[in-house]
Order: structure tokens, then sequence, then C-alpha cells
């Protein structure tokens, strides 16, 4: 027996150090990496600094390509499909991933079969209710009873179907009781452009990008859909401050993906790197500036996540019966 063991150890070390060898030498190749909506949004502005510095660290070309459509679906599905080689990446807001399963009566993929996460970029994301400045809205109850007027003339822009910016723009119809019709940009950058040229009533843009254009007076915030004030925004009211506590949403996030067959010693070891770069001090300033802060999840505790989430968003979806087919 013992003759034998030798022989049999010897021939398994070259399939156990696999792996980390795999590991050690990804990438060899250009890596792609999908962004699943249009520039501008806070996904395009971290996954494009994140893809910098990844480029810095690997020596390897780090391709970014915005695919909007379909709510991120479009761009989340090339990916899904893509080969399981860890050369193709997915940087996405939560909505395509654990929003869209509940909206859509059809998905080209299965978040947690096709999709399998690496690392958080940032959490705690928050949408705000904006309006153009010229609308003659100047409070929340304003815009209310402006929209209740003419409903025939109401609308919002969201950065589509399924993003946060739609979802509470659904509630805030059913808890202000007055309807608006919804017009999905493709992106958060697309539909503040909607907003800023005044064809739109109101939006939900995130923090990050109503701050700075509500400082230039471009526009208005008049409630933060959280269930605190956000720092970017700190003399915004919640709209639990301002009677209608429902009008709250979960913060979004933003994570890096890849397809589900890549490499397990890949994701991990990107994984690290990742976590590594979002923790640094120009990165952290970055995430602030998005209203987001850096998170130390795993793969493992990303997974579960998810689907905590999947369930959480079915069960604000399902009431509202918001259909984005």
């Amino acid at each position: 027996m013992k003759r034998h063991a030798l022989p049999l150890l010897l021939a398994l070390v070259p399939l156990l150090a696999a792996p980390a060898a795999l590991a050690q030498s990804w990438p060899t190749k250009q890596v792609s990496l999908i962004i699943p909506s249009a520039p501008g949004g806070p996904s395009d502005v971290l996954g494009r600094v994140l893809a910098d510095k990844l480029r810095e660290r690997y020596a390897q070309p780090f391709v970014v390509e915005n695919r909007g459509g379909a709510g991120g679906n479009l761009g989340t599905a090339a990916v899904a499909r893509a080969a399981g080689d860890g050369y193709t990446l997915l940087i996405t807001v939560d909505a395509p991933i654990v929003v869209n399963p509940a909206l859509y009566a059809s998905m080209p993929y299965d978040p947690i079969k096709d999709l399998q996460p690496v690392a958080m970029i940032g959490d705690g994301g928050d949408v705000a209710l904006a309006v153009p400045d010229s609308s003659p809205a100047k409070t929340l109850q304003e815009l209310i009873a402006l929209m209740r007027k003419d409903p025939s003339k109401a609308n919002y822009v969201s950065s589509g179907n399924g993003f946060p910016s739609h979802i509470v723009g659904e509630l805030f119809k059913r808890e202000a009781k007055f309807d608006a019709q919804h017009i999905p940009a493709k992106g958060a950058g697309a539909a503040m452009q909607e907003l800023l040229s005044g064809r739109m009533n109101f939006s939900f843009p995130p923090a990050s990008l109503a701050a700075p254009a509500a400082r230039s007076g471009r526009i208005r915030v008049l409630a933060v859909s959280a269930d605190k004030r956000n720092a970017l925004l700190p003399d915004t009211p919640t709209f639990a401050e301002l009677g209608l506590p429902t009008v709250t949403l979960r913060p979004y996030w933003i994570t890096l993906f890849t397809t589900a067959g890549a490499p397990r010693a890949m994701v991990e070891s990107l994984g690290a790197e990742v976590r590594r770069i979002t923790h640094t001090p120009e990165f952290g300033a970055l995430l602030s500036r998005q209203g987001m802060f850096a998170s130390q999840a795993t793969p493992d505790a990303l997974a579960e996540r998810m689907k905590r989430d999947l369930a959480s968003w079915k069960a604000i979806i399902q009431p509202l019966g918001v259909k984005a087919d």
C-alpha cells in the first residue's frame, strides 16, 4: 500500500496546485468589463476608476463597455452568457440582479445560477426626489398638488425599468394618490439630462448626481427616499419626515460580477484585490462623493445578500403590480 501511495500523491500535486496557479496567472489577456447602463451614473463613475486601478495592478487592458437597455438586462445577459473563463466582468447596481426578476415576466438570465459575485464596490446609495428649476413646485406637497391637477401631463423619468428610481416613483404615486407616466431612460446620467431639460415633472436621481445639480441651481431636491438624511443632502428631509414614511427604499449597491463558470480561485483572488482597492483612501473619497461606502463582503456573503434582497424586492414590487414587459 505504501509503495503505491507516493506516486499517487505526486500525481495529485499538479491538480491541487492548479487553482492557485490559475489565480496567480490571471489575467493573461484583455478583460472586458460591461456596465449595463449609459455613461454618467454611479456604476459608470466607479467602474471606470476601478478598471484603471485593475489595469495598473495586473498590467493588462480592462476595457469598459456601456451596454444599456431593458433595465440593465441586456448588458447583464451578455456577461451571463459569456465564456466561464473570468475574462468578462460586470459592474452593476443591484436592479438587474435583485429587482428585475420580480419586474419582468421573462428574464434572459438567472442571477443566482448564471452569475457569481466577486466583490462589492460600493454600498449605501440613496435616491432623492428632484424637480427641474423651471417647476413651480417648491415643496413635496406642492408637487403632489401639481400632479393631481392635470394627470394627463404628469410624468417622471427613471434610470430604467427596475432601477430604484423607477420603483420609488411607483411607490410615490401610490402613497401620494396621483398618476404619472413613467419614462425609462438608459441610466442615471441619461435620466438626469431628461430632468434638466424640463420635459419631466420629477425624477429620483442618485444623491451623488442630485447634490451638485441642486448646488448649481439646476434642480430642487424635495425629499430623500431613505430612513435617514443623506450626507450629500443634509438639509433635505426624508419622506418619513414629510409624512410619507412608506416611500422609503433600501440603499442600492454596486457590485462586480463574473460568469458562474469562472474559476473560483480567480474569483477569490480578484475579489480580495477589489476589496483592497475600494478601501484605499483615494477610492474611499470617491465613494463618499457618491454617497456610498466600501464593503468587506466576500463572494459567499454577497451571494447570501443577493438571495435576501431578491426576496425583499419581490415583497415590495408585487403589491405595486408593476411590470416592465
